[in-house]
């Protein structure tokens, strides 16, 4: 189990340096399929969001769920990577994505301004809170009323927690920071006062919780969740290829 209280500050910033050289080499290599790509008008724009289980560094090479479902499909793609869905979402309506793969479940809301492929995987959204916490634990999402949750910035549950507040009838106080679901999660295993409650897809969670086991993340505050990739309402033929090769995946994808 990792010492949380010896030095924080510079683990924390060993975190950033890896995410950050991370995403530089990302920004500056193309890959379609794991190789190289030329740039051709058929190639896929793809921006997708740096996170634990669905694209990330496993030593030297690219891992996740969604970036093998995407070199599985065999067409090729270039990356574009983004921090959070806000970001992404906005290159697609400029025209400069052509699918954003991040952390946004398919919602009513989210419906009405952009199309879905058919779902990669389910996720559902969870509190996560230290357990050797001085104070109680929460143990039901009803207990989040009047308290402060910390999330990142544009990030879709900042809706979730707003209709969960009016459900359990109490203020949830929302903390917006510009930071990454990652970074907020390590800030709260290492005791920062900072972050003293967030929430996170569990795919998330349950990554980071794994490295910091000081970290619960049993409480769900939203049901099972879609997790799709996006595409700009006018795409629907884009929509109906990728589905036609998702549909052929094995069932592991």
């Amino acid at each position: 189990m990792k010492q949380l209280k010896t030095k924080p500050v510079g683990l924390y910033l060993v975190l950033l340096a890896v995410t950050l050289a991370a995403m530089f080499g990302l920004k500056n290599c193309g890959r379609s399929n794991g190789r190289a790509d030329s740039g051709a008008a058929d190639t896929l724009r793809v921006a997708i969001q740096y996170a634990p289980g669905s694209f990330h560094y496993d030593g030297d090479s690219l891992s996740g769920l969604d970036y093998e479902a995407l070199k599985a499909l065999d067409i090729p793609f270039r990356l574009f990577p983004i921090t959070n869905p806000a970001e992404g979402l906005r290159g697609l309506k400029q025209g400069r994505y052509d699918l954003v793969i991040a952390d946004m479940p398919q919602t009513a809301d989210s419906a009405e301004d952009y199309i879905f492929t058919d779902p990669i995987y389910f996720d559902r959204q969870v509190l996560v809170q230290r357990g050797d916490s001085l104070t109680a634990p929460i143990t039901s999402p009803i207990e989040l009323g009047g308290k402060t949750v910390v999330v990142p910035q544009g990030s879709p549950i900042v809706t979730r927690l707003r209709n969960l507040s009016r459900e359990i009838g109490d203020t949830i106080y929302i903390i917006e920071r510009p930071a990454t679901a990652e970074r907020l999660l390590t800030e709260l295993a290492l005791g920062a006062d900072s972050v003293p409650l967030t929430v996170a897809n569990s795919l998330i969670a349950q990554q980071i919780a794994a490295e910091y086991p000081v970290l619960n993340c049993s409480i769900a505050v939203s049901l099972n969740q879609l997790q799709p990739w996006i595409l700009a309402p006018a795409d629907t033929a884009l929509r109906a290829k990728l589905n036609a090769k998702l549909a052929k995946l094995p069932k592991n994808h």
